[in-house]
């Protein structure tokens, strides 16, 4: 239970930071429901699984692979971040059913899940968190299977734990407002949205020089 409590607490304080993920996950509950902003949050969260079994191993030759690769991965994230941030902002949004129905559950998952994955560094703060609750020191080596999987679903219920808040505070929020304001709301998180992915991209490419 404990490695329970100390897993979930993890996986909520590593997705709770509003970033680009989180005014998706906003913009889409309001233009299109609790459900489709739950499975967008549910994206992120099957990502954080899989970097969160990747971190209590401690597995170096894919830490090494991703270190190299995070210009690309940084790049492609960007790219696709000011896509959907465009695409959010430019689109005409209306908390209704034709509205919701537009909207694709697995195109909303699938998003989420590789823009996640395009961030390595979030494996790192998985290693650094883990190192102190993990026995060997985080590398996987005095791990049980039992404890092994208590502490990845732990991670994966933490972060669901955390999309579900935040999908139901927007829902709620759509529910309060009418369609102009709800617009205003996308329109603008979209835009923000496109600046992350435009931060990244200049922000990696600075990283090489």
């Amino acid at each position: 239970m404990l490695y329970l409590a100390q897993s979930m607490t993890i996986g909520f304080m590593i997705a709770a930071p509003v970033g680009p993920i989180g005014l998706l996950c906003i913009q889409r509950t309001l233009a299109g429901g609790w459900k489709l902003g739950f499975i967008t949050g549910l994206g992120a969260a099957s990502a954080d699984l899989i970097y969160g079994i990747l971190g209590v191993l401690g597995f170096a030759t894919v830490i090494s692979l991703l270190t190299t690769s995070t210009l690309w991965l940084s790049i492609a994230g960007g790219i696709v971040l000011i896509y959907l941030g465009f695409s959010a902002a430019k689109s005409n949004v209306s908390y209704s059913t034709d509205s919701k129905k537009s909207h694709s559950p697995l195109k909303a998952y699938m998003s989420t899940f590789f823009l996640t994955l395009s961030n390595p560094m979030t494996i790192f703060a998985f290693i650094a968190v883990f190192s102190a609750i993990a026995p060997g020191g985080g590398d996987g080596t005095e791990i049980g299977l039992l404890r092994l999987i208590i502490i990845c679903l732990g991670v994966f219920l933490g972060s669901i734990a955390w999309w579900i808040a935040l999908t139901s505070a927007s829902y709620y929020l759509a529910t309060k407002i009418d369609d102009s304001k709800i617009k205003a709301i996308s329109f603008l998180a979209g835009i923000s949205i496109a600046l992350f992915g435009c931060y990244t991209i200049a922000n990696a490419i600075i990283k090489t020089l």
